[in-house]
């Protein structure tokens, strides 16, 4: 009897956690969904409020068949990444003409504090995709609600690889 009030406990415990994350997951998917809203709707205040206080990391890295391509074109620039920041990349948002980033096998692991979001991106400018790969984020949780602290691509330019459908 013992041993059964034991197991009990424990996977009764275990479901109690499991619904606490599920819980954040579903916060976690707001975030996503702000993300990509407040670049619909050039919304500033928005975007601004799903980051932690600087720094945060902001870096996009050329996938290899691309660089290939801009090496033929330029062999002088050998940087395959880059460093930015939020607000920059929001700067670029502001700018005249409709932008989109679209989503797709989004995947979130979590407990009550911390987060990964990876997912297949592209991303798109009046109507048309200019690049794609995929992006993770890693957030944390301060004062209740979720924050990115960095954001990592890798990108394709649809000049020299457009997306498989």
């Amino acid at each position: 009897m013992k041993t059964i009030m034991i197991t009990l406990f424990i996977l009764l415990s275990h479901f109690a956690n499991a619904q606490d994350t599920t819980h954040e997951k579903v916060n976690i998917e707001k975030v996503v969904q702000h993300f990509r809203q407040s670049i619909i709707e050039k919304d500033t205040t928005l975007f601004n409020l799903l980051f932690h206080e600087n720094p945060v990391v902001w870096i996009g890295v050329v996938k290899d068949r691309t660089q290939k391509k801009r090496l033929e074109l330029n062999p002088a620039d050998t940087t395959s990444f880059f460093r930015d920041t939020y607000e920059r990349f929001f700067r670029y948002i502001m700018k005249s003409g409709k932008k989109e980033e679209k989503f797709g096998n989004i995947k979130i692991i979590n407990d009550d504090v911390i987060a990964s979001v990876t997912f297949d991106y592209s991303f798109w400018n009046e109507n048309a995709i200019t690049n794609w790969g995929c992006e993770y984020w890693q957030l944390i949780k301060v004062k209740g609600k979720w924050k990115i602290v960095s954001v990592i691509y890798s990108y394709e330019l649809t000049e020299f690889y457009p997306k498989p459908l």
